[in-house]
């Protein structure tokens, strides 16, 4: 008979447990989509880096087509900045996303107008527009750690006008 009570209790405690386990779960992936619609929606398409301390980490890392951009939330954002002014009515759509443990994958369009100063090149009047994918990861409370973002670039650059010429072979 105690046996059968241990039992009992054992396999109570193990279904709690995963119960648990797949709240906290749930929680974290709440979080993520809520921090990257806010990255989204807030940081890119309002332009408002405020926003970013409060749903990432101080390390955070942006790698653009497996090139470090930035290796913190200050590079993050002049980072961003170079695209604002750029591209003062850029927007980004997000097209599907998925969440797995602890990274969102995502597929996203970039469009915009070069009306500004894109990094250190005139603006060229040219509309932009280009998809893309990012792998973001988070730490166990939802906040951003890292960003990989892939997309084709020099899709992007022939819409600003700029010309791919052969190399000169002699």
């Amino acid at each position: 008979m105690k046996v059968k009570y241990l039992l009992v209790i054992i396999l109570l405690a193990l279904f709690s447990c995963e119960d648990e386990q797949q709240i906290k779960k749930e929680v974290l992936q709440n979080n993520i989509m809520s921090n990257n619609i806010d990255f989204v929606e807030y940081c890119w398409n309002n332009k408002d880096l405020a926003k970013l301390k409060a749903i990432s980490t101080e390390g955070l890392i942006r790698n653009l087509n497996g090139i470090k951009v930035a290796s913190s939330q200050k590079e993050m954002e002049a980072n961003m900045k170079v695209y604002f002014n750029g591209f003062p009515n850029l927007k980004v759509t997000l097209n599907n996303t998925y969440v797995k443990n602890n990274m969102l994958f995502i597929y996203w369009t970039f469009e915009g107008t070069n009306t500004g100063v894109f990094g250190e090149t005139p603006a060229t009047g040219k509309k932009v527009k280009v998809s893309g994918f990012s792998i973001v990861h988070f730490n166990e409370n939802g906040k951003m750690i890292q960003e990989d973002i892939y997309f084709n670039e020099l899709e992007f650059l022939q819409q600003l006008g700029y010309i791919l010429n052969p190399p000169n072979v002699e």
